[in-house]
């Protein structure tokens, strides 16, 4: 948690800085011809959009587990599926062509889980059984500050921004602690019946980069699409041992970016 929270204020700050800015800016002067303001260059921007992950990401592990006061040995393979989520952020724009933009995207993803394990026979050392089987439906999370430097083009209606910054992700993943299993007298054959899970958070620090295009409906809205690529990974604990856990990977997103303040004309 520490990461995240490092990146949430770094975000409030910004947040905070950008209002502080905007409202200082002077009015708009009037237009003697058409008695309108004149339209100054976007000072600070939101953005809303609909995102979704694109493929799947997979992390593995290998723990021992005692049993009969023998060591057998669980190896879980997690593959976490795509999921739609959801993304905002706010930009302030320092220059015509460069600006800074703290980001926030969330997701609730899925995963299946594979798993094989050694199990200790409860009669004989050294003769463990084996056991296979699948578990789909484990709960993996994920949500992500990030704060990124954007370079500002396009030409006419037509906007193009490309940014590259730190994210911050919290992830919380379902993961197994031990397989459920099934046997009988003799006990040389075990039947796989599920996992014992337990949900566990990690908080690494990773990246992103973005590029996106933009159609202005109007002054104050363009209509967005992007294409983004964030990456983290950090190890939990199961059963004392370390896993490693990724998270992040390719997002497309379509949604709108709103202009909120512009500069003084002439400023």
């Amino acid at each position: 948690m520490k990461n995240l929270d490092t990146g949430m204020s770094i975000a409030l700050a910004l947040m905070l800085a950008a209002g502080s800015l905007a409202g200082a800016q002077d009015r708009q002067s009037v237009s003697n011809i058409t008695g309108s303001a004149p339209v100054g260059d976007s000072r600070v921007e939101v953005g809303l959009a609909f995102a979704q992950t694109l493929g799947t990401s997979t992390f593995s592990g290998t723990q021992t587990v005692k049993d009969y006061a023998e060591d057998g040995t669980l190896k879980s393979s997690y593959e976490v599926g795509s999921a739609p989520g959801a993304a905002f952020d706010l930009q302030y724009n320092l220059k015509k062509s460069f600006g800074v933009r703290v980001g926030f995207q969330t997701f609730s993803r899925k995963s299946t889980g594979t798993f094989d394990a050694q199990i200790p026979h409860p009669f004989f050392f050294n003769k463990p059984r084996s056991v296979s089987g699948t578990q789909s439906d484990l709960g993996f999370s994920e949500s992500a500050f990030s704060v990124t430097a954007v370079y500002r083009g396009g030409s006419g209606k037509w906007k193009l921004n490309i940014e590259g910054g730190p994210a911050f992700f919290s992830v919380d993943a379902t993961v197994a602690d031990r397989i459920n299993y099934g046997d009988v007298y003799p006990y040389d054959v075990v039947t796989f019946s599920g996992v014992s899970s337990s949900k566990k958070k990690v908080s690494p620090v990773g990246f992103a980069l973005g590029i996106e295009i933009g159609r202005e409906l109007s002054n104050a809205v363009s209509v967005v699409a992007q294409g983004r690529f964030s990456q983290a990974s950090g190890d939990i604990d199961v059963n004392g041992q370390k896993m490693n856990v990724k998270a992040g990977g390719a997002q497309a997103r379509i949604g709108l970016r709103i202009v909120v303040a512009r500069k003084r004309v002439g400023a």
